[in-house]
């Protein structure tokens, strides 16, 4: 750890000064007072009191060394209690008087994280004392000692001591002022740490990174406080780019003078790795002048061929002045992609896939002249990781500032063919926003029935968001088009038009023939009229025309649709004289459809009328809609239309619109639909009495629930609708009904499903009782009921028997049990 001619010299003061000769082991004890005595059999030896509280000292340990042919005492006491490791350390030389204090202090961590150390160490070479720092580490792993000082015996004190060098590289380089290559280097590297810094007063906390040697500025110098020998700067990248060498503007290059003055590197070595094979020593062969003339022009460090290393560590060897502070101007690493072809490069390898995350930003960093080199990139690229790199680094690139150009565009609309997620999501914030959108590209290969149709429906959206009337129109034109799911894309994009945009519909509407285009531009014109309020006259006489004409079954359908969608009293209107008039029953129910949506005095009476239509589809349809808004007023004629109805689906309609209304006369038919009328029909009553009649429901659910005659869909819905009430009344009722269920369920497999929905209820509801008929439920020899206790016990996750429970069945040899119950019980832990 020290040159040979010190140790030689600290080895000769010892010879001077022999160790005494010692009788035996020293022995450590501590007395009440928390001093600590060290004794050699009788005789004391030393006694101090230690700076760390009796209660927060850790076991002693003593040792007796020979250093340097010194009898030397070592005391380390561990500082309990902290958040890394510290330890109060005694040293002391041996004498024959007793001992003479060598270094007394706490050692270790210097803060609460360990980011800086204090070590002290002694052994038979010497003592020594210096501090490490976890930011500050040479590329080969090797600690890097700081404000290094060695024990002098002869004087009694510390002296400073340089760092030590590394081993010889095995690569040789020559190094002379010009030929480095110009520009910024765009490899990544960046000198994040150094050995010394100005103000640091031998404190590896205040160590401040070299950022001077990083900004490529002449005027700015990094300068070491100590001598330059073993002087230490780290620089590391993530770009995964191959170091071709460094380039180096050595000394204090603010003045010629100041230049004169400073220190300057002589040589120099290169760590990349723990492998040795790569490592450089370097020499610099100054000008004849020692660098006057030319002492802002950089040395050109070449290396015999690039290095593989995201990491270089440059230690200097040698310095021009030991008493001067060393000093360095510029410092920078340059790897293969720097150079005039620079961008070229980063473009291939980013259109490759290749660390886009770290390459990304060098490219970026270019600027314009990047812009133009990625934008003719992206068409020639394949769909893939690369391309969306290369559209990710456009779109960096502009919002860094660079202006965009014909390029951009044609760029971006290649993309848009075979786009991931990523891209697309660019491809829409950036097309809309350029100064000249493509439009008409983006329409040709809207219309292109060769292209993808997903990158025809990408296309269509881009066009929705470009803020211009040639935009707009061009959607326009492309809706009706293409295969079905094609044309209902483009249709919602056109109806979501921001206006002005219904007049510009309202012409395509009126310019196109009957069929597809003209039905779903009819759509689109409602949705814009629905937000374009004048325009919805000229829209409402053209859907009424389209109504009044010829047109087929799509066109009259949409436009019904579309009259529900422009939300004035004209529109329901029109929709009740279609419900009212239409000959085709499955417009009539369309209509009915949408005055189910519509607000407004007249759309009750429509929806009334509509219970008497000649077709069970618009009776069915009106009845829903009076469910939801018919209020009081429509229970009279639910009732009559239901008393009367011959079709099953139309008379449940009515009844789960009672079921809604729950109305005191609507309530008694609910009552004699549930006793008297059909399986689906008695269903959908027993909703409605769980809803309107919710006191004496209690009990007829639980009679259903436990009743053999009933089917089990039927018992099934009264466990689900008793899990919804929440009434812990029910659970008893509950339990025994589950009793006969998996008794019946024995014969007939079909009632294992109200089992699990009996289950899940009482998990729902919890208590005592419901968990004891889950566990016996655990207990049925039937893996299928099992499971379904593990689920229904994994919902309650009782901390008691219900977890007891769950931790046997997670025991048992039937994976599909014990797997499920497994996972409730860790579930429930967590939970509690």
């Amino acid at each position: 750890m020290r040159t040979l001619a010190t140790l030689a010299a600290v080895i000769a003061a010892a010879g001077m000064n022999p160790a005494p000769a010692l009788a035996g082991p020293l022995v450590a004890t501590t007395d009440p007072t928390g001093s600590l005595t060290l004794k050699d059999g009788d005789r004391t030896v030393a006694t101090f009191a230690p700076k760390t509280a009796v209660d927060q000292r850790g076991k002693t340990a003593l040792r007796e060394l020979t250093v340097l042919g010194h009898a030397v005492i070592e005391i380390r006491i561990p500082v309990l209690g902290e958040h890394a490791a510290r330890q109060e350390v005694w040293l002391a030389e041996r004498t024959a008087a007793g001992a003479k204090p060598i270094w007394w202090d706490v050692a270790g961590a210097e803060d609460s994280d360990g980011e800086t150390t204090l070590v002290i160490a002694a052994g038979e070479r010497g003592i020594e004392t210096y501090q490490l720092a976890a930011r500050l580490s040479r590329c080969d792993a090797v600690p890097v000692p700081l404000f290094r000082r060695v024990w002098d015996f002869a004087s009694h004190r510390f002296r400073a001591q340089a760092p030590d060098l590394p081993a010889p590289g095995a690569v040789p380089v020559r190094a002379r002022r010009g030929g480095a290559p110009a520009g910024k280097p765009l490899g990544g590297f960046f000198f994040t740490a150094a050995s010394s810094s100005a103000g640091a007063e031998g404190q590896a906390a205040r160590l401040k990174p070299p950022s001077a040697v990083n900004d490529g500025n002449p005027a700015t110098v990094w300068s070491g406080a100590d001598n330059g020998r073993g002087q230490l700067l780290t620089a590391r990248s993530s770009g995964g780019f191959a170091v071709t060498g460094l380039r180096l503007l050595p000394g204090d290059t603010r003045s010629p003078r100041d230049y004169r003055d400073s220190a300057k590197p002589r040589r120099l070595a290169l760590i990349f790795a723990r492998d040795p094979g790569s490592n450089a020593e370097v020499e610099l062969v100054e000008d004849a002048d020692g660098g006057a003339k030319r002492f802002r022009e950089p040395f050109w460090i070449a290396l015999p061929k690039p290095v593989a290393s995201g990491c270089v560590t440059v230690v200097v060897r040698e310095a021009t002045a030991e008493k001067a502070p060393l000093a360095i101007a510029d410092l920078e690493v340059m790897t293969e992609i720097d150079g005039p072809e620079a961008a070229d490069r980063l473009v291939a390898s980013l259109a490759q896939g290749t660390s886009c995350a770290a390459r990304q930003p060098l490219l970026v960093a270019l600027g314009a002249p990047a812009l133009a080199k990625v934008a003719l990139a992206i068409p020639q690229a394949a769909p893939g990781a690369g391309r969306e790199c290369l559209v990710d680094t456009l779109a960096a690139l502009l919002a860094g500032g660079a202006v965009a150009s014909p390029e951009t565009a044609d760029a971006l609309v290649a993309a848009t063919a075979g786009s991931s997620a990523g891209e697309e999501k660019t491809i829409l914030k950036l097309l809309p926003t350029l100064p000249h959108p493509p439009v008409a590209a983006l329409a040709a290969i809207l219309h292109d029935d060769k292209r993808d149709q997903a990158d025809r429906l990408r296309i269509a959206r881009v066009l929705a968001r470009v803020d211009t009337e040639e935009a707009r129109a061009k959607l326009l034109s492309a809706v009706g088009l293409g295969p079905a799911s094609l044309r209902k894309g483009v249709r919602d994009l056109a109806a979501g038009l921001k206006p002005p945009a219904a007049a510009l519909a309202l012409a395509a509407y009126q310019a196109a023939a009957p069929g597809g285009r003209r039905a779903d531009l009819a759509l689109v014109i409602g949705a814009l009229a629905g937000r374009e309020p004048g325009s919805a006259p000229a829209v409402l006489a053209a859907l009424r025309a389209s109504l009044q004409g010829s047109g087929g079954f799509e066109e009259r359908a949409r436009a019904i649709q579309a009259l529900g969608l422009v939300h004035d009293p004209a529109a329901i209107e029109a929709l009740a004289e279609v419900r009212a008039h239409d000959p085709d029953g499955v417009l009539r129910s369309l209509a009915v459809a949408e005055l189910a949506g519509a607000q407004g005095a007249r759309v009750l009476p429509a929806l009334l009328a509509a219970l008497d239509d000649g077709d069970p589809r618009v009776r069915e349809t009106a009845a829903g809609a009076l469910g939801r808004k018919g209020g009081k007023q429509a229970t009279p004629a639910l009732i009559a239309g239901a008393v009367q109805e011959p079709w099953p689906r139309v008379r449940r309609a009515e009844i789960a619109a009672l079921g809604e209304l729950c109305t005191t006369e609507g309530t008694e038919l609910l009552v004699r639909a549930f006793q008297r009328d059909v399986e689906e029909v008695r269903q959908t009553a027993l909703v409605g009495l769980a809803r309107c009649a919710p006191k004496s429901a209690a009990q007829l659910l639980l009679r259903v629930l436990g009743r053999l005659p009933e089917s089990a869909g039927m018992r099934s819905l009264a466990a689900r609708l008793l899990a919804e009430r929440k009434d812990s009344t029910t659970v008893h009722g509950m339990v025994l009904a589950l009793g006969r269920l998996v008794t019946e369920s024995q014969a007939d497999l079909s009632l294992e499903g109200v089992v699990a929905d009996t289950a899940i209820a009482l998990a729902a509801l919890g208590g005592a009782e419901a968990v004891s008929a889950l566990v016996s439920l655990l207990s049925d020899s039937r893996p299928s009921l099992q499971r379904m206790a593990v689920e229904a016990l994994g919902v309650v996750c009782d901390p008691g028997a219900g977890a007891a429970a769950l931790r046997t069945a997670a025991g048992s040899k039937d994976e599909s049990v014990s797997i499920p119950a497994a996972t409730a019980e860790a579930r429930c832990r967590d939970r509690r």
